[in-house]
């Protein structure tokens, strides 16, 4: 009898299910991680030959109990069982079978004795005194609605508009966009669905499966270390809110493991680069403007969406950096609760204020970056990306000089950091870039707070003055 055959599973990778030699019964539905035939069977083989071979979980749907034919490991459960749950468990097989129990079990309130004494195949209590009774109350529902399926869990999880574990984060003052709700979900349908499938269960899922599902994703699918980092992030969120509201008993996913990020350090234009750019003519300009404060202030391509004719602060020079915006969640908190004042030159403010009279709808609260097609709304972040990346052709800087050095609209900001630790206090770059510790929406208004301003001031006019001279 041949001890294992090989098929393919859905996502094109060879499944290894191992037979008992002597029984003829299945042992094992595994997978072996290759597209390769040939080295799906050395690795089958190889399983085989160092007895290292992979047992399928007892509460797992491909196992099945060899003595009694069941899905479930029924002497595991003996074995295993308290003397609370096989009453629990007596009762609801009585619901469902009507075997003969004891009138003392009932299904609503079941009192544990002591142990259970058989006698004649049936299950009697011995009498106790009062003072040993424990009750125990037992809802049908409670016990029956256990079994909580993962895929369907974790779309309600990241569900921004139904999930009761980010209610109640938002309520407790914490910050959670409905982009980011969006992105976790896609990635719940678009690795999490297709290798778990629709049936599997959260209490079914061992570390192990996790850890083959992560290895899969990165060695398999070819994603990079960063990308299956968020994978888990995806998955810790949710199986931690579980387990810390003790629905369930183990936490799989604790101890995971996470991969090298691997990512591409962020390229930045030079002193050079960034003076070409400002000389040049753009095809747009409000996207030379959006770059201008990118480079000059630091904000961040979504500040820079979410800045109002409010914002601008005319008398005393200063831009108020109180929001960001993007297509999903509309205007919102900048990233980290950044709340923060930025002095800028009066030519540049002069320039904003000019390009927000503009909008047909102008008014304190319309948008300094306005849509031209819907005035009421800005133009979209992703749009600076493709102004400065055209800018970036016309000053000699191909599509492929530009992903090797891979730069893009963030790297601004970047240079912005750069330029200015290289000339400030490293306190003076983290009020410009928004990196504080304290509290960001205290108000500019004593004497000490504006000596600090005013220093920042001079410190980015004298910066910017020497990379435009030179």
């Amino acid at each position: 009898m041949r001890q294992f055959y090989l098929y393919k599973n859905a996502s094109g990778y060879y499944n290894v299910i191992l037979i008992d030699p002597v029984t003829g019964i299945k042992k094992a539905d595994k997978s072996t991680h290759t597209k390769d035939q040939i080295e799906a069977a050395t690795i089958a083989t190889t399983w085989l030959q160092n007895g290292n071979v992979p047992v399928a979980r007892p509460n797992a749907r491909s196992y099945y109990n060899q003595e009694t034919k069941s899905r479930l490991n029924l002497n595991f459960i003996a074995e295993t069982i308290t003397n609370e749950e096989a009453q629990v468990l007596i009762s609801l097989l009585n619901q469902r079978f009507g075997f003969e129990i004891p009138e003392k079990i009932e299904a609503a309130t079941i009192e544990v004795t002591g142990t259970v004494m058989q006698s004649h195949n049936t299950q009697t209590i011995p009498e106790v005194s009062a003072h040993t009774k424990q009750v125990v109350r037992i809802e049908k529902s409670d016990v029956q609605k256990t079994e909580i399926e993962l895929i369907p869990f974790l779309m309600n999880f990241w569900d921004f508009e139904k999930s009761d574990f980010i209610r109640r984060y938002i309520a407790h003052g914490h910050h959670m966009t409905k982009r980011h709700t969006e992105n976790m979900l896609g990635i719940v349908r678009n690795y999490w669905k297709p290798y778990f499938g629709t049936e599997m269960t959260i209490q079914e899922i061992s570390k192990t499966d996790l850890d083959d599902f992560f290895f899969y994703l990165h060695t398999e699918k070819g994603l990079k270390g960063g990308t299956v980092n968020k994978i888990i992030n995806c998955g810790s969120r949710a199986f931690r809110y579980l387990f810390e509201n003790q629905k369930i008993k183990t936490n799989p996913m604790a101890g995971i493991e996470r991969f090298n990020a691997e990512e591409l350090e962020r390229g930045i234009p030079t002193e050079s680069e960034v003076r070409q750019l400002l000389r040049i003519e753009w095809n747009n300009n409000a996207y030379k403007l959006a770059f201008k404060v990118a480079a000059f202030c630091g904000l961040r391509a979504g500040e820079i969406s979410g800045l109002r004719v409010c914002d601008l602060d005319m008398e005393a020079d200063i831009i108020h950096v109180r929001h960001s915006w993007n297509d999903t969640d509309g205007l919102k908190c900048p990233k980290n609760s950044d709340v923060r004042d930025l002095p800028i030159d009066h030519q540049t403010l002069m320039q904003l204020y000019s390009h927000a009279k503009e909008n047909p709808l102008f008014s304190d609260l319309s948008y300094v970056f306005f849509s031209p097609v819907k005035p009421e709304q800005p133009y979209w972040p992703s749009y600076y990306v493709d102004g400065l990346y055209d800018a970036l052709e016309k000053i000699g800087i191909s599509e492929e000089q530009r992903k090797e050095r891979n730069i893009v609209f963030h790297s601004l900001r970047h240079f912005c950091a750069t330029v200015l630790s290289q000339r400030a206090d490293l306190k003076t770059v983290q009020a410009v870039m928004g990196h504080r510790s304290e509290d960001m929406t205290k108000h500019y208004s004593d004497h000490e707070t504006q000596e600090k301003l005013q220093n920042m001031r001079n410190i980015m006019q004298v910066t910017w003055d020497n990379i435009l001279s030179a």
